[in-house]
Order: structure tokens, then C-alpha cells, then sequence
């Protein structure tokens, strides 16, 4: 009778060639957690980059008046929208986009009633304060009024050619703003906005 088995040494073959399999597994598996945080990260400040363009082309888009204000300070600007985009169901909603100069952060003033900085005690109970970006270092709109200059290029079948010319005013405002970081280009937000 002969009975077979496994020896002490391919026993211990196997064994260690399990554990390079257990390791460069648990390697890949580690790798792909720190991709995942990675790509989280950055679709996450996508995500907010998205939303606050989103916000800025809503407030412009239902604006009638828009004040870009100059402050002591060259590196911010302070503007004024009376709008009817709204987050707090205001009819027509005055908002203010201003850096606040403690914590250097982003934030969005709605009310009812026009605001004014700095906003004197009395009216404060009447304004809603988001706060958008954090660790702003600069905040800059441009504003400039495009003539577009259309004419019909094609003709129609019996139809004569005009020389009328069309203008068409549109506003283009040019918001920048830069946040605190190591990498200036990927923190810096530029925006572009036409009316």
C-alpha cells in the first residue's frame, strides 16, 4: 500500500507562494484606496466649482441691476445683484458676493431689502448669509458690454439681399477667484459669464 502526501516542502512552497499572492494583492488594494481618496477629492472641489458657477450664472442670468464695487483692499471686489434667483424664496432678492477679511471666505448675502456693508445691526435679522469658498485670497469681476454685429448670410429662394445689420448688446462679466494653496493654476476659479 502506498499512501501519498504532501512533504514538509511543498508545504511550505505553497505557503510562501500564497503570501507574495496575499501581498501583492493587499499592495493593489491599498494602491486603489488612495486613488479612491484622490478622485474623491477632486470631484468633490469639481462639484463645488460647478455649484458656485452655477449660483454666479443664475444670479446674473435673473439680474436687473449689478454693482461691481471697488474696496480698500485691490485684491477684492464687492458685488451688489438685485435678482429674482433666490435661495431663500425672496421675490426679488438683493444679494451681496463679498470676502469676509477675517477668515478670507466667500460669502453670498440675500435679503429683501438692499444691502449695504458693513450692514448696521438692526437689519442683520433680514439677511441670509451663505458662505461659499473658503481661503480666498483674491476675488476680482470685470465687466465689458460686447457688440455682436449680425447679418443674414444666406439668402432664402426669391428672397433680395439687405444690408441691415442687427446689434446686439451683451454684458460679459469676467469673475477670478483665487484660493490659498502649493498650486496657484489649480485653485485658481475664472469664470465667464455673457448676459
Amino acid at each position: 500500500m502506498s499512501r501519498r502526501a504532501f512533504t514538509l516542502i511543498e508545504l511550505m512552497v505553497s505557503i510562501a507562494l500564497t503570501v507574495i499572492v496575499v501581498l501583492f494583492l493587499y499592495k493593489a488594494l491599498a494602491t486603489q484606496e488612495i486613488s479612491n481618496k484622490v478622485l474623491a477629492k477632486n470631484a468633490a472641489s469639481l462639484h463645488q466649482t460647478d455649484q458656485i458657477f452655477d449660483l454666479l450664472y443664475r444670479d446674473f442670468l435673473e439680474s436687473n441691476e449689478t454693482k461691481i464695487a471697488t474696496t480698500f483692499n485691490k485684491d477684492y471686489n464687492i458685488l451688489y445683484l438685485s435678482t429674482r434667483n433666490s435661495l431663500h424664496d425672496i421675490p426679488v432678492a438683493h444679494v451681496v458676493y463679498y470676502v469676509n477679511a477675517k477668515d478670507k471666505t466667500l460669502v453670498r448675502l440675500e435679503s429683501a431689502y438692499p444691502i449695504k456693508l458693513p450692514v448696521d445691526l438692526e437689519k442683520i435679522k433680514y439677511i441670509f448669509a451663505d458662505p461659499l469658498v473658503k481661503k480666498i485670497t483674491k476675488f476680482r469681476m470685470f465687466y465689458t458690454r460686447r457688440i455682436d454685429i449680425q447679418q443674414r448670410k444666406e439668402l432664402l429662394p426669391g428672397e433680395k439681399r439687405s444690408f441691415k445689420k442687427k446689434e446686439i448688446f451683451k454684458d460679459k462679466y469676467f469673475i477670478f477667484i483665487k484660493k490659498n494653496g502649493n498650486n496657484e493654476n489649480k485653485n485658481n476659479l475664472v469664470f465667464e459669464i455673457i448676459k
